[in-house]
């Protein structure tokens, strides 16, 4: 008997949700965040089945190489051989017997089996059993030798593309790079923004308190608080009623080095999903105006409905359109700009895993020229004196000082030393010539790039 339109469907187990988001997510046309969001919505797992979709899903594709490395070694069959979707099934199983020791290993088993029965390859539910219960058995798998291979070991360990370690390893070297790694494979404490406009970090702490929950104030933001992962923001009454806002800490340093002034007209140049256009707006009182552009009039609109609306900031303009018409857009030059600009993401894979496996170098490449487009037509508008912030969550020096450099070069801007204004932010998050730096292995956050640029007259040419 068919379900009715609009049912939800009962529950098929996490294990076997948790496999069909992988193997959506496999095709490459969707996020994993976006797959999982489609499943809840038409699924009746309860809230503990849903958490665990969350976490084997994310947890196999953050170790996806390391996952893969284990099962190669287990198979007998030629590794080319094994279907996707079957080895999927594996990397779930796989995934906690290494990494859930809370759950039991013959359950784990056991129940990745009983999903496999479920799929079109229920044929190779023998193999997918002999598999896992050798993988709770076989010794740990070889690895590279770190001394000889440090490259290849710190890949492997971290389930890092090779060539994105060899690319921090020039630029940082052997062991700041480990230690990177080592801090981006965990996804670290959710971040929470307080909502200035409507309580204070001290009150929200509190509230927080009598809610239960575990919290602590943030290192680096003074409007930033702390709370450990596994609690559903929309759980929060404080978060629904406007309160506070998801936003990690490193972002949250952004927008307030503008300087935003009660009264000013500033800029979003890509402003979706709308994080640091509402803090601006918060940071000026709600007074004064945000002009938030981005290219996808969708992804505006959205940001009104989820964002800015519930926090109660109504001071913030969209506007549908691409950075490169900025010139022919503002007949008033506006004074302050903030670029955040389209980017590798590689500062944020510790919450966005499947970051690492979406970009490579050629990709890299493009976004560079990408950048230094959106740059140049957002210092074309700008008026003379006017401030321009370009900020990426990339932690490559090609997408941060060597784009800022380049344009140094070709405009007739100067680089201002941020220490000067916000130094007592400490000096761990500056580089010697001043811009912002944030990073997951030294302040247990995303890694963000921030530098000022100050128009002096116009383009020199």
């Amino acid at each position: 008997m068919k379900s009715k339109p609009g049912r939800k469907r009962p529950p098929e187990g996490a294990r076997y949700s948790a496999w069909k988001i992988l193997d959506e997510w496999e095709e490459g046309k969707s996020s994993l965040e976006s797959i999982r969001e489609r499943s809840f919505a038409h699924s009746l797992l309860s809230a503990r089945d849903r958490a665990l979709v969350m976490e084997l899903t994310q947890g196999v594709v953050r170790h996806r190489l390391l996952l893969d490395h284990r099962i190669d070694a287990l198979l007998d069959k030629p590794k080319n051989q094994l279907p996707e979707q079957v080895r999927n099934l594996l990397r779930l199983g796989i995934y906690q017997i290494i990494f859930l020791q809370k759950i039991p290993i013959h359950a784990a088993v056991n129940e990745i089996v009983r999903a496999t029965k479920k799929t079109r390859y229920a044929g190779l539910t023998p193999l997918v059993n002999a598999v896992l219960r050798r993988a709770s058995t076989a010794p740990q798998t070889s690895m590279p030798d770190p001394g000889m291979d440090p490259a290849g070991h710190m890949s492997l360990v971290n389930s890092m593309p090779r060539w994105l370690v060899d690319r921090l390893i020039d630029q940082w070297g052997i062991s700041e790079t480990r230690r990177i790694l080592q801090a981006t494979n965990h996804p670290g404490p959710m971040a929470i923004r307080v909502n200035t406009l409507k309580t204070d970090r001290d009150s929200l702490l509190e509230e927080l308190d009598l809610l239960g929950l575990p919290a602590r104030p943030g290192r680096i933001s003074p409007d930033a608080i702390l709370i450990e992962r596994g609690i559903a923001p929309l759980t929060l009454s404080p978060f629904r009623e406007g309160r506070c806002t998801v936003q990690d800490e490193g972002a949250q340093l952004i927008a307030p080095l503008l300087n935003p002034e009660p009264g000013e007209i500033m800029v979003d140049a890509c402003a979706a999903p709308g994080g640091k256009a509402g803090h601006l707006a918060q940071i000026m009182g709600g007074s004064g105006s945000v002009i938030a552009v981005d290219r996808s009039s969708g992804r505006l609109q959205q940001m009104t409905r989820q964002a800015l609306a519930r926090l109660g900031i109504n001071s913030v303009h969209l506007l549908a359109a691409d950075v490169r018409s900025f010139p022919r857009l503002f007949s008033c030059p506006p004074d302050k700009i903030l670029l955040d600009a389209p980017c590798s993401g590689t500062g944020v894979i510790r919450r966005h895993p499947e970051g690492k496996w979406r970009k490579d170098p050629e990709g890299i490449v493009d976004l560079i020229r990408m950048q230094n487009v959106l740059l140049k037509a957002a210092g074309d508008c700008l008026a003379p004196g006017g401030r321009l912030l370009y900020s990426t969550c990339s932690i490559l020096q090609e997408e941060n000082e060597e784009v800022v450099t380049r344009f140094l070069e070709e405009a007739d801007f100067m680089l201002e030393d941020l220490r000067v204004r916000f130094g007592d932010l400490g000096p761990s998050l500056f580089t010697s010539r001043g811009e912002l730096r944030t990073w997951p292995q030294l302040h247990n956050c995303d890694g963000f790039y921030a530098a000022m640029l100050v128009k002096k007259t116009r383009w020199a040419g």
